[in-house]
């Protein structure tokens, strides 16, 4: 048993797991979903870091303001003290003092950690071994992390605000047909030059080949199109079909997006987290979730750990 070790059993680790939310609706959902795994499986608390949030620069050229949004959904809402987030991030001044002695290593497995950082974008089946209280800061994208309790995490990512009147009325239309929800990201998959080399946005031939997919086995589509950049989807998606072009909702009113998309039978998702909750949460049996092949540009990433296996990858 290392120094480090020993100072945490003597302290006496709580019984929690923090996790650090921070980025759009999709990525915490995602960040609350491994945390809540984790915790349940352990039988933990759950707690959340929304330090993020206060201090994100909304000025920053390259990405929108994102707010905290879980607070609209039916999520466990415990928030983090100062004090335990430092703990457990190891920023006390024993933590500080351990590490300028060199008595941290930070390649120790994560069950011999408290302050964990996703170390790769892909699956990591080491995170499910932890077994005592940890800090989780990451994006943790694959359902492998949280699908032992799916049922829980559908529920909890149910919407509990109340919609407002067009979006009512947008609901009804919506159940009322073979809806298809399609999600365009541009934003900053275009004005961030890391987004756009490492991500990228899908291509207008991607869009009209899963468009075709969808026609040729849905029967009378109603598609509705969701996007950052509403205006940019009108003028360069056309279809033959009836088309409703979503753009009532503010970014402050991400999860109001989010329900109507789960209102939909079928999907066509961009590489966006966002619509990937949007088709995973839509409660169809039935449903054609239609994703791009490539989620990254690099091909060194394994998108099987990110798309359900189900999922149709044109």
């Amino acid at each position: 048993m290392t120094v480090m070790d020993e100072d945490h059993l003597s302290r006496g680790i709580p019984s929690t797991i923090i996790v650090q939310l921070m980025g759009g609706l999709g990525n915490q959902l995602f960040q609350y979903a491994v945390g809540r795994s984790i915790a349940k499986m352990n039988n933990f608390s759950l707690k959340l870091d929304l330090s993020w949030f206060r201090y994100h620069p909304r000025w920053f050229k390259y990405h929108p303001y994102r707010p905290y949004s879980l607070n609209h959904f039916a999520t466990l809402k415990d928030i983090a003290s100062l004090a335990e987030v430092a703990e457990l991030r190891g920023l006390t001044w024993v933590h500080l003092k351990e590490k300028l002695l060199h008595k941290v290593h930070v390649d120790r497995p994560y069950s011999k950690q408290t302050m964990i950082r996703e170390r790769i974008v892909d699956f990591d089946p080491e995170i499910l071994q932890i077994s005592s209280g940890a800090y989780l800061s990451g994006y943790w994208q694959s359902e492998k992390y949280f699908k032992d309790i799916e049922e829980i995490i559908r529920k909890e990512f149910t919407v509990i605000t109340p919609p407002d009147p067009e979006n009512i009325k947008i609901a009804n239309e919506i159940r009322e047909t073979e809806g298809v929800c399609i999600h365009v990201r541009r934003g900053d998959y275009i004005s961030d030059p890391t987004a756009n080399q490492n991500l990228g946005v899908c291509s207008l031939d991607y869009y009209y080949r899963s468009i075709d997919y969808i026609m040729s086995r849905v029967e009378k589509p109603h598609f509705y199109i969701f996007s950052d950049d509403p205006d940019w989807s009108q003028q360069h998606i056309t279809i033959d079909a009836p088309t409703t072009y979503i753009r009532n909702n503010s970014s402050d009113k991400n999860y109001e997006d989010l329900r109507l998309m789960t209102y939909c039978k079928h999907f066509i998702i961009a590489n966006s987290s966002f619509s990937w909750w949007g088709a995973w949460l839509s409660s169809n049996r039935q449903k054609l979730v239609v994703a791009p092949v490539r989620w990254f540009n690099g091909a060194h990433y394994n998108d099987d750990d990110r798309l359900p296996k189900e999922w149709i990858r044109l």
